[in-house]
């Protein structure tokens, strides 16, 4: 009997227990970690960050020197050509051994002062390159996240020799030059407005009205301030378009581009205006093949009940940068699954109609598409373009600029 007791109570006790399991509210889900940021990942890989007001101070006068610090960009080089911050230096993330030994030239020591950046906030370039500094052995590496994105909206850029010859051939620029008058008119890039430094203060008046068109000041090459100090007073001034062309007339004449003899320069009276977006492949482009108009993006192609039925939108950012939001009806694949091949890329993409890459700042999105054409050599390259433009997302909405 006794022995039977213990049996029963031993049963009624396992009853009360799982009843009283399955009772209880099955538990919640656990909630799924956020995706680290950039500035999360610098902060563990312990490099520090920076803002505007640093950066401004090792630019400086616009002539490189190193005891102010050392500039590194970590954006792709064709991003890179077409305006950067003054006195930088290309550190490619994606090709750094290709650029590793210019950067050695440079002679620093490994406690210099050195500050990377890229396309702004959600733009991994910038860490990828400060960790592979970190790594051979610079202790004094740290970061401006904000990057490019921030800088243009509060100082002028400045761009190579290709970037201004594009623009001198196709008339979208008006070149200044700011040497001295006398100097001048012994020859320079033809076409261009004489507003020297030294007389800034009436020569300005000789600027065209127009604060929208793109103006390119230029001097006496790498170690001439002259065309930071009339880039900073015109942005100044309000004109949002300044690019100093830095290699000046040193460097263009070495490339055996054109001056204009004395007496043969006139200054333009108006800025050129802006020609309207060239069609190819039947969608509006910006100024070269492959690049789609940011306005007809931003007009037609955001907008799902306008977008045309054949264009696809493909987000070649990473997955952790999709949380603020994204472009309607947009799919995703990550710049870095090019490293698994054209074939395995390639089937993830549409096989009709138009495709348009876009990442956070242009880069990335100019990376795929140069894969495509260059290492994948696909035969259609017209069906495929890439938005070159600032991208910012927040509260689930997307716009280009």
């Amino acid at each position: 009997m006794s022995r039977l007791f213990i049996v029963l109570s031993l049963i009624a006790a396992l009853f009360v227990m799982g009843c009283g399991e399955a009772a209880k509210a099955p538990a919640a889900p656990a909630k799924a970690a956020e995706a680290a940021s950039v500035a999360d990942m610098a902060k563990a890989a312990k490099v520090e960050l920076v803002k505007f007001d640093e950066v401004n101070k090792i630019v400086g006068n616009g002539v490189y020197d190193k005891t102010r610090g050392t500039l590194i960009d970590a954006r792709p080089a064709k991003v890179f050509a077409a305006s950067h911050i003054p006195t930088a230096f290309l550190l490619s993330d994606t090709a750094i051994a290709e650029y590793w030994p210019a950067f050695e030239k440079l002679g620093l020591a490994k406690d210099a002062y050195i500050v990377t950046y890229c396309g702004g906030v959600k733009c991994e370039k910038s860490l990828i390159v400060a960790k592979h500094l970190k790594e051979q052995g610079y202790t004094n590496v740290k970061m401006y996240l904000d990057g490019m994105p921030d800088w243009q909206t509060k100082n002028y850029g400045e761009i190579t020799i290709d970037t201004a010859k594009k623009f001198f051939d196709n008339g979208k620029a008006v070149f200044i030059d700011a040497r001295p008058a006398k100097i001048f008119a012994k020859g320079s890039i033809p076409g261009s407005i004489s507003i020297p430094d030294t007389e800034w203060a009436t020569a300005k008046v000789n600027l065209p009205a127009d604060k929208e068109a793109l103006y390119i000041p230029y001097c006496g090459g790498f170690k001439c301030e002259k065309s930071h100090f009339v880039a900073e007073q015109m942005f100044k001034l309000g004109y949002k378009n300044v690019q100093v062309y830095a290699g000046g007339v040193p460097e263009w004449q070495a490339a055996g581009y054109p001056l204009a003899p004395a007496g043969k320069v006139a200054a333009p009276a108006e800025a050129p205006k802006a020609a309207a977006p060239a069609a190819t492949g039947g969608l509006p482009q910006g100024d070269e093949p492959g690049i789609i108009s940011t306005a007809y993006f931003m007009s037609t192609v955001a907008d799902p009940a306008k977008r045309p039925a054949d264009v696809t939108i493909v987000d070649v950012r990473n997955a952790n940068e999709l949380t603020d939001g994204v472009f309607p009806g947009s799919i995703n694949i990550s710049s870095k699954e090019t490293a698994n091949g054209c074939p395995a890329f390639t089937a993830k993409l549409p096989k009709t109609g138009y495709v348009i890459f876009h990442c956070a700042s242009g880069g990335r999105a100019m990376e795929v598409y140069d894969f495509l054409k260059d290492t994948c050599k696909l035969p259609d390259m017209s069906r495929f373009y890439f938005l070159d433009a600032y991208v910012n997302c927040s509260g689930g909405k997307c716009t280009a600029k």
